[in-house]
């Protein structure tokens, strides 16, 4: 266990990494892998085989953000321990599991206090992922790492701005729908949508 303390104890909050080691080791089957940046996922788990479950998480994920990824997850394995594969992923087994493991944690010597009243509404209905509660992910992003100069979060463009994602593909930005954004790829002139909190590089129409 000690072991397991060095490591988590760079990626959890200070108070809450006792909590978290012990709900780890209450399960012996349970793994956890932490990994290099995925673009599409935070987490995820994955039943290994009979005996071995995984629960990976991104490194470079903020404390806080790390510690609901990481909740998340283990609500995924627990709520398919109790009810078995035919659950939806996130249906309202895995809400429930999801939102009795939260909110023991939800305390101002864990949490900011100024997270404390978006994370108690986000655990009444958990979203499949914090990235669909915009408030709580733009509050959670602030926490951070400083960004490069230029990168930002789509939603803090204006209209007809143009931008690149990181794969390089260059947009502009139209109009907003709901979660996303209506933006025309340059290079072939279609039209996409794309999520309120991704992160793009601004860019001059000049550069391109």
């Amino acid at each position: 266990m000690e072991e397991a303390r060095n490591v988590l104890q760079k990626y959890v909050p200070e108070n809450a990494l006792e909590k978290i080691l012990h709900i780890l080791f209450k399960y012996k089957e349970l793994h956890l892998k932490i990994t290099q940046p995925r673009k599409t996922k935070l987490g995820d788990y994955r039943q290994l085989n009979a005996y071995k479950h995984q629960i990976s998480i991104n490194n470079n994920l903020n404390k806080y953000q790390f510690l609901l990824t990481l909740l998340h997850e283990i609500a995924h394995f627990l709520s398919y321990k109790k009810y078995g594969y035919k659950i939806k992923p996130h249906g309202q087994e895995w809400k429930q599991i999801y939102k009795d493991l939260l909110l023991p944690f939800i305390k101002t010597n864990i949490f900011p206090e100024e997270l404390i009243p978006d994370l108690i509404k986000y655990a009444q209905n958990p979203k499949a992922s914090t990235a669909g509660d915009g408030q709580l992910y733009l509050k959670l992003s602030q926490y951070n790492k400083p960004r490069k100069q230029k990168i930002k979060y789509i939603f803090e463009l204006k209209k007809n701005d143009f931008f690149a994602l990181p794969n390089g593909v260059t947009y502009q930005l139209l109009e907003k729908r709901r979660t996303r954004y209506k933006c025309r790829r340059l290079s072939n002139q279609k039209l996409y949508l794309i999520h309120q909190n991704a992160e793009v590089l601004l860019i001059n129409i000049e550069s391109l």
